[in-house]
């Protein structure tokens, strides 16, 4: 089932849904679960928002007591660099206290054909980048990037030019599917980054 759930909450935030297009096909995406998460009925979009869409949609969605905006759906954000730049810029002028993260698989750079970071400067907040493993190999394994041997390498690089731009950085990585060693070897490449390590739980369906 599709819809164009372009906007949905998530705790305190608001989670904005740009595109179902990704570059990589995890094998704990929440898309594997089916359509919805988080209370969403369908996360799958019919069509890709306008930035004018995707900021009527999280207005439509503001709640009292919310606490950031956060890119993050169906699909990797940056597919759609264009518009997430746009709505992000609308969201500064009208909540300029709240902050902005993008939750990315780290392609960025990859996607564009160019280095998009200095694009984020005084728009972007946060970047989580999701290592997923310690290496390029498992990289591979677990995530499928359509990039091949040069996404895990690209990911790492995308992560040390956001530091240049963006007040936050962090790295993220699925606890659950990775043992006690394969997770300090994960901390060691965030430590070598000078990046934090966030290790999140599995999203099961519909979000829990």
């Amino acid at each position: 089932m599709r819809s164009n759930t372009y906007a949905y909450r998530v705790d305190d935030g608001i989670y904005i849904n740009l595109t179902n297009q990704c570059t990589n096909a995890c094998a704990f995406c929440i898309r594997n679960n089916g359509d919805g998460a988080y209370g969403s009925d369908s996360l799958w979009l019919e069509k890709e928002p306008t930035a004018k869409e995707a900021l009527e949609a999280v207005q439509a969605l503001f709640f009292p007591g919310c606490k950031e905006f956060v890119f993050c759906g169906y699909g990797e954000p940056f597919m759609k660099l264009d518009v997430l730049l746009e709505t992000a810029g609308f969201l500064k002028q009208l909540y300029p206290k709240l902050p902005i993260r993008i939750n990315t698989n780290g392609h960025g750079n990859l996607i564009c054909g160019r280095d998009v970071t200095p694009e984020l400067a005084g728009l972007i907040d946060c970047v989580s980048v999701s290592l997923n493993t310690s290496s390029s190999s498992e990289y591979n394994t677990l995530c499928k990037p359509v990039y091949g041997g040069k996404a895990y390498d690209a990911l790492l690089s995308f992560a040390a030019e956001c530091k240049k731009h963006v007040p936050k950085v962090q790295f993220s990585v699925v606890g659950d599917y990775l043992n006690k060693f394969q997770l300090a070897m994960c901390q060691a490449v965030a430590d070598r980054a000078g990046i934090s390590l966030r290790v999140r739980t599995y999203i099961g369906k519909n979000g829990q």
